[in-house]
């Protein structure tokens, strides 16, 4: 613990980030943790999450601590749940103001744990820093923008919306930059293929629906593999739904936790729309075959779309989405990522770099503030 000028130890100071239930919210807070880190070793960053969700797993693997709260939904019908919601947002708040116990700043990146976290921190005066990932804002942001110091967002027309936000982009695994910079696919395809017991020489479709899966998605993938020929699949079903028996042309796994080599080996890939997929995508310049999750408040068609503009993806509405669909439509589809220049997205680098940088421009004016 290093020392004052009076001799005294001084506290480490502490970030935390606030995101959880899917990888969409986890993705981005430990991609900027690992720049804080990087700019600023003495910070120590920890992380508050839900019970029982996907941050138990990711969190603790890259070298974070998590403190969890109960997760709150908001009701999106009439019904019996819309009475019980103001008491859990009260439980989760309460237990949300004894995390952030010490806490010097809170960044949130939406989703269950983040209302509660920026009820807390406003009670306790810990400043806010927010990142809003999707083309339409969820209700979590929404509320916690009132109480923010800064607000960093990955769309224009977010940005436009609301005044005196920062345009960002999406924060992702700097890692993944390295994927666009690939001088030798043909190498990189082969060497993964070799691992994963697959034909390099036979074209590659990744296939994974957001961070839990998507048991729709996975039921027109089983429908449509035994008409699928010359193609070969590798498939991220969803940590808690059952795996599918291989085959010598496809290969299910629960999770794809090595992104690098899914996006580096794919020739296409099959997914949701989410905020951190598309931009994921456009980062490594991935054409893809993008089918937008059917409920929430419609963000994953914007997400989607901005990519389809680009001519950087095919959009399919879920209902559309079928075996019949994907048998008549992938051949045609590989051709067209197969010619896809990718120069024309743009990469999404930097991100984090500039949330951390601005996050701990707000620390900074806070410790003065305090001084």
């Amino acid at each position: 613990m290093p020392a004052a000028p009076n001799g005294k130890s001084i506290k480490p100071q502490l970030v935390l980030l606030a995101g959880g239930g899917t990888a969409g919210h986890i993705e981005p807070a430990l991609a900027v943790a690992d720049e804080i880190k990087k700019i600023r070793a003495d910070i120590n960053c920890e992380f508050l999450g839900t019970d029982g969700a996907l941050e138990a797993l990711l969190v603790p693997k890259r070298g974070y601590s998590l403190h969890t709260i109960k997760k709150v939904v908001l009701p999106r019908s009439l019904d019996g749940e819309i009475f019980l919601f103001p008491f859990r947002l009260v439980v989760s708040t309460v237990q949300a103001i004894k995390a952030l116990r010490g806490v010097d700043l809170l960044i949130g990146f939406g989703g269950y744990v983040s209302a509660p976290a920026y009820l807390a921190a406003y009670f306790k005066g810990v400043p806010i820093v927010i990142h809003e990932a999707n083309a339409k804002p969820g209700w979590a942001n929404r509320l916690g923008r009132v109480f923010a110091k800064l607000v960093a967002v990955n769309f224009e027309t977010v940005r436009k919306q609301w005044p005196g936000a920062v345009l960002t982009g999406m924060p992702i695994r700097s890692s993944l930059n390295e994927v666009a910079q690939i001088k030798d696919r043909e190498s990189f395809k082969r060497e993964h293929c070799k691992v994963w017991g697959l034909d390099p020489k036979q074209p590659l479709v990744a296939v994974f629906g957001g961070s839990q899966g998507s048991q729709y998605m996975n039921g027109v993938v089983a429908q449509a593999l035994p008409v699928l020929s010359n193609i070969q699949i590798i498939h991220a079903v969803g940590i808690n739904n059952q795996l599918p028996e291989r085959t010598e042309s496809y290969l299910p796994l629960p999770y794809f936790h090595d992104m690098n080599a899914v996006y580096g080996s794919a020739d296409l890939v099959i997914a949701r729309s989410g905020a951190v997929t598309c931009s994921e995508l456009a980062s490594v310049g991935r054409f893809s075959i993008l089918v937008p999750l059917p409920h929430g408040n419609g963000e994953q068609v914007d997400n989607a779309k901005a990519l389809q503009d680009k001519g950087a993806s095919v959009m399919v509405k879920n209902e559309e989405f079928t075996a019949n669909w994907l048998v008549s439509n992938i051949k045609e589809t590989l051709l067209k990522a197969s010619n896809f220049n990718s120069t024309e997205v743009g990469l999404n680098s930097g991100a984090a770099r500039r949330i951390a940088d601005l996050a701990l421009d707000v620390l900074q004016a806070n410790n003065g503030d305090r001084q």
